[in-house]
């Protein structure tokens, strides 16, 4: 893996933890699917499904999120997750240190024009 890749491969994997937690505030209750085509929807790179899966159990770990299997009909029952309330107060706190970095970014990206 080439610097560059492995550079993207660190960012993403703290970007998307945010990136779901955010998803999950705004949209309610979604299943690991559902989550990883919002996603998709942002942009191809964003986060696929095997990035998804792996974020969501950790978050829960970490009691950011809840899950509870859902049985809908005849389909395969799936699991739905919520952002808890810790995971409300991480999201807070996260949010604000992105904007930080964004914003220095951005003035480091002014000076250098």
């Amino acid at each position: 893996m080439d610097s560059f890749s492995s550079w993207v491969a660190q960012l993403r994997k703290g970007v998307v933890e945010l990136l779901v937690l955010r998803l999950l505030a705004a949209r309610g209750p979604l299943h690991g699917y559902a989550i990883s085509r919002h996603l998709q929807e942002l942009g191809e790179t964003v986060a696929g499904e095997s990035t998804v899966y792996p974020v969501l159990k950790r978050l829960e770990a970490e009691s950011l999120v809840t899950g509870a299997w859902i049985q809908e009909g005849e389909a395969p029952p799936r699991k739905d997750y919520e952002v808890t309330e810790a995971g409300r107060e991480f999201l807070v706190k996260a949010s604000e240190q992105w904007q930080t970095l964004d914003g220095a970014l951005r003035l480091l990206e002014e000076e250098t024009r």
